[in-house]
């Protein structure tokens, strides 16, 4: 008898402890760095990601064997995050050569245009070349790919950093600088974020062009990366990105000629961001 309870026992316990614990075969979960950054992602008032981005990782989610990560937060630490971690990934970053040399390119998202921006009342403002740019102030978000594309180095009074694209947009909107960095869609997202009126500003000096797209660590095993490239190149493929990018981005917006070569300016930290 005492042999026949220890066995029921026992069989009680395993049955417990087999629905009471994580199904052995669950997906894990890759870790995806990002940025608020309408519209390619942000939070909504619901606190949901929403954005281009963001559809095309879901609409590539399908074809992968893992859940995403989606961690929001200011772009230096998502972009330290990504260069200390492998196996996470990094989105929407700007394509340069330098970060070419620190992560493994997975796919472009959008192609985009960066120019410099001014109020639009600003008529006193004048950028006919490179060297112009140093003569105003201008804000950058820290780590932004503005800071290799411009060249740019430390302890300049004209240049202040701050945390993101919005904020960097508020302080041109309160003249607490002349100028800021971005490009023709994500300055309307920060416009349209803070409830302002795009012919509030134009653009005062076009420099490039960049690739806004998806990448990992460079010690990321090849394996996740392969798979994630595969799942990129499939949604391009069969049509969903095609649709993606006309629900998010349904009229081009207008595209001016670009300088390419622009000299060295400098920066020190904003002290209120």
């Amino acid at each position: 008898m005492l042999l026949f309870m220890l066995r029921y026992l026992s069989v009680v316990i395993l049955v417990i402890t087999f629905f009471s614990s994580p199904v052995s075969n669950a997906r894990p979960a890759v870790t995806f760095y990002t940025e608020n950054y309408p519209p390619f992602q942000s939070l909504n008032p619901q606190g949901e990601l929403v954005g281009f981005s963001i559809d095309v990782l879901h609409a590539a989610q399908k074809y992968l064997n893992f859940d995403l990560n989606i961690q929001i937060m200011p772009w230096n630490r998502a972009y330290k995050n990504a260069a200390k971690n492998p196996d996470t990934f990094i989105f929407s970053i700007g394509k340069s050569e330098k970060r070419l040399q620190q992560f493994k390119w997975v796919g472009d998202f959008y192609t985009v245009q960066n120019a410099i921006y001014r109020k639009a009342s600003r008529s006193d403002i004048n950028i006919d070349n490179k060297e112009d740019i140093n003569r105003y102030t201008l804000a950058l978000p820290r780590g932004d790919i503005s800071l290799d594309s411009l060249n740019i180095q430390h302890k300049h009074p004209n240049v202040y950093l701050v945390s993101n694209q919005t904020k960097a947009l508020k302080m041109l909107y309160f003249e607490r600088v002349d100028l800021i960095n971005n490009n023709n869609i994500g300055l309307s997202g920060s416009v349209k974020a803070l409830g302002l009126k795009q012919s509030d500003f134009t653009v005062a000096y076009v420099y490039n062009s960049v690739e806004l797209g998806l990448a990992t660590h460079k010690d990321t095993r090849i394996e996740l990366l392969e798979m994630m490239q595969h799942a990129f190149d499939t949604i391009k493929q069969n049509g969903q990105f095609e649709l993606l990018v006309k629900k998010w981005f349904p009229e081009p917006v207008s595209q001016q000629t670009a300088t390419q070569e622009v000299s060295p300016i400098t920066t020190k930290p904003d002290k209120s961001s």
